[in-house]
Protein backbone atom coordinates (compact mmCIF):
# COMPACT_ATOMS: atom_id res chain seq x y z
CA UNK A 1 0.00 0.00 0.00
CA UNK A 2 2.65 2.48 -0.95
CA UNK A 3 1.44 5.91 -1.93
CA UNK A 4 2.68 8.77 -3.98
CA UNK A 5 2.68 12.03 -2.09
CA UNK A 6 0.60 13.80 -4.66
CA UNK A 7 -1.92 11.12 -4.00
CA UNK A 8 -1.23 11.52 -0.34
CA UNK A 9 -1.98 15.16 -0.34
CA UNK A 10 -4.21 15.56 -3.34
CA UNK A 11 -6.39 12.85 -1.95
CA UNK A 12 -6.29 14.53 1.43
CA UNK A 13 -8.20 17.35 -0.20
CA UNK A 14 -10.38 14.85 -2.03
CA UNK A 15 -10.96 12.91 1.16
CA UNK A 16 -12.02 16.10 2.87
CA UNK A 17 -14.75 16.50 0.31
CA UNK A 18 -15.89 12.88 0.39
CA UNK A 19 -14.83 11.54 3.79
CA UNK A 20 -16.97 9.82 6.34
CA UNK A 21 -20.15 9.52 4.35
CA UNK A 22 -21.29 6.59 6.47
CA UNK A 23 -19.40 7.31 9.69
CA UNK A 24 -21.29 8.37 12.75
CA UNK A 25 -20.51 11.99 13.50
CA UNK A 26 -18.64 12.27 16.77
CA UNK A 27 -17.32 15.81 16.60
CA UNK A 28 -19.28 19.03 16.70
CA UNK A 29 -18.69 19.61 13.04
CA UNK A 30 -18.63 17.31 10.04
CA UNK A 31 -15.76 19.44 8.73
CA UNK A 32 -13.64 18.48 11.76
CA UNK A 33 -14.30 14.78 11.26
CA UNK A 34 -13.55 15.04 7.55
CA UNK A 35 -10.30 16.82 8.39
CA UNK A 36 -9.26 14.04 10.78
CA UNK A 37 -10.05 11.41 8.16
CA UNK A 38 -8.22 13.25 5.40
CA UNK A 39 -5.21 13.99 7.60
CA UNK A 40 -4.98 10.36 8.70
CA UNK A 41 -5.11 9.07 5.14
CA UNK A 42 -2.58 11.71 4.16
CA UNK A 43 -0.27 10.64 6.98
CA UNK A 44 -0.51 7.00 5.93
CA UNK A 45 0.21 7.97 2.34
CA UNK A 46 3.19 10.12 3.36
CA UNK A 47 4.67 7.35 5.47
CA UNK A 48 4.35 4.94 2.56
CA UNK A 49 5.73 7.46 0.06
CA UNK A 50 8.68 8.21 2.32
CA UNK A 51 9.50 4.53 2.69
CA UNK A 52 9.16 4.07 -1.04
CA UNK A 53 11.58 6.93 -1.71
CA UNK A 54 14.07 5.25 0.59
CA UNK A 55 13.91 2.15 -1.59
CA UNK A 56 13.53 3.61 -5.08
CA UNK A 57 14.87 7.18 -5.22
CA UNK A 58 18.19 7.88 -6.89
CA UNK A 59 19.04 11.24 -5.32
CA UNK A 60 20.27 11.32 -1.74
CA UNK A 61 18.16 14.42 -1.11
CA UNK A 62 14.97 12.59 -2.11
CA UNK A 63 15.84 9.65 0.13
CA UNK A 64 16.57 11.95 3.08
CA UNK A 65 13.32 13.86 2.52
CA UNK A 66 11.50 10.53 2.51
CA UNK A 67 13.07 9.67 5.87
CA UNK A 68 11.85 12.96 7.34
CA UNK A 69 8.34 12.30 6.02
CA UNK A 70 8.26 8.84 7.61
CA UNK A 71 9.45 10.13 10.96
CA UNK A 72 7.26 13.24 11.15
CA UNK A 73 4.10 11.72 9.73
CA UNK A 74 4.40 8.70 12.00
CA UNK A 75 4.50 10.99 15.04
CA UNK A 76 1.72 13.23 13.72
CA UNK A 77 -0.49 10.25 12.96
CA UNK A 78 -0.01 8.78 16.43
CA UNK A 79 -1.29 12.04 17.93
CA UNK A 80 -4.10 12.29 15.39
CA UNK A 81 -5.27 8.72 16.06
CA UNK A 82 -5.29 9.41 19.81
CA UNK A 83 -7.37 12.54 19.24
CA UNK A 84 -9.79 10.70 16.96
CA UNK A 85 -10.18 7.98 19.59
CA UNK A 86 -10.98 10.56 22.29
CA UNK A 87 -13.53 12.17 19.97
CA UNK A 88 -14.96 8.77 18.97
CA UNK A 89 -14.17 9.32 15.28
CA UNK A 90 -13.57 6.12 13.35
CA UNK A 91 -10.64 6.52 10.99
CA UNK A 92 -10.13 4.46 7.83
CA UNK A 93 -7.70 1.55 7.97
CA UNK A 94 -6.21 2.23 4.56
CA UNK A 95 -5.38 4.92 2.08
CA UNK A 96 -7.73 5.57 -0.79
CA UNK A 97 -7.73 3.64 -4.06
CA UNK A 98 -6.53 6.80 -5.82
CA UNK A 99 -3.60 7.10 -3.43
CA UNK A 100 -2.69 3.48 -3.99
CA UNK A 101 -2.87 3.81 -7.77
CA UNK A 102 -0.80 6.95 -7.81
CA UNK A 103 1.95 5.23 -5.82
CA UNK A 104 1.94 2.36 -8.27
CA UNK A 105 2.33 4.85 -11.12
CA UNK A 106 5.36 6.44 -9.44
CA UNK A 107 6.87 3.06 -8.67
CA UNK A 108 6.97 2.28 -12.39
CA UNK A 109 9.90 4.72 -12.51
CA UNK A 110 11.74 3.11 -9.56
CA UNK A 111 15.50 3.49 -9.58
CA UNK A 112 15.57 6.28 -12.16
CA UNK A 113 16.02 10.04 -11.94
CA UNK A 114 12.51 10.30 -13.37
CA UNK A 115 11.26 8.62 -10.18
CA UNK A 116 12.78 11.43 -8.11
CA UNK A 117 11.36 14.09 -10.43
CA UNK A 118 7.83 12.72 -10.31
CA UNK A 119 7.99 11.89 -6.59
CA UNK A 120 9.19 15.39 -5.72
CA UNK A 121 6.59 17.09 -7.92
CA UNK A 122 3.87 15.02 -6.31
CA UNK A 123 5.17 15.97 -2.86
CA UNK A 124 5.23 19.65 -3.76
CA UNK A 125 1.68 19.61 -5.11
CA UNK A 126 0.44 17.62 -2.17
CA UNK A 127 2.06 19.71 0.54
CA UNK A 128 0.65 22.91 -0.95
CA UNK A 129 -2.82 21.34 -0.88
CA UNK A 130 -2.39 20.08 2.67
CA UNK A 131 -1.39 23.54 3.86
CA UNK A 132 -4.66 24.84 2.39
CA UNK A 133 -6.55 22.02 4.10
CA UNK A 134 -4.89 22.83 7.43
CA UNK A 135 -5.58 26.54 7.07
CA UNK A 136 -9.21 25.76 6.30
CA UNK A 137 -9.55 23.66 9.44
CA UNK A 138 -7.92 26.31 11.59
CA UNK A 139 -10.24 28.95 10.16
CA UNK A 140 -13.57 27.09 10.02
CA UNK A 141 -13.28 24.06 12.30
CA UNK A 142 -15.54 23.90 15.32
CA UNK A 143 -13.63 21.55 17.62
CA UNK A 144 -10.76 23.34 19.37
CA UNK A 145 -8.70 20.16 19.74
CA UNK A 146 -8.93 19.41 16.03
CA UNK A 147 -8.04 23.01 15.20
CA UNK A 148 -5.05 22.77 17.54
CA UNK A 149 -3.93 19.52 15.89
CA UNK A 150 -4.07 21.30 12.54
CA UNK A 151 -2.09 24.25 13.92
CA UNK A 152 0.52 21.88 15.36
CA UNK A 153 0.91 20.04 12.03
CA UNK A 154 1.33 23.18 9.93
CA UNK A 155 5.03 23.89 10.66
CA UNK A 156 5.94 20.29 9.84
CA UNK A 157 4.06 20.35 6.55
CA UNK A 158 5.60 23.73 5.65
CA UNK A 159 9.05 22.34 6.48
CA UNK A 160 8.39 19.29 4.28
CA UNK A 161 7.46 21.60 1.41
CA UNK A 162 10.72 23.50 1.90
CA UNK A 163 12.70 20.23 1.84
CA UNK A 164 10.94 19.09 -1.32
CA UNK A 165 11.53 22.38 -3.10
CA UNK A 166 15.18 22.35 -2.08
CA UNK A 167 15.57 18.89 -3.60
CA UNK A 168 13.82 20.03 -6.75
CA UNK A 169 16.36 22.84 -7.18
CA UNK A 170 19.21 20.32 -6.89
CA UNK A 171 18.05 18.16 -9.81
Amino acid sequence: MLMRHRAGTAVVALALATAAAGTALATECEHDEAFLTAAHQGNMAEIAAGKDAGRHAVMRCTKETGEVLVSDHTRMDESLRALAKRLKVTLPAATTADQQQEMKDIQKRAGTRDYDKVWLKAQETGHVQVLKLIDGEVKTGKDQEVQEAARAARPFVAHHLDLVRDCMRRR
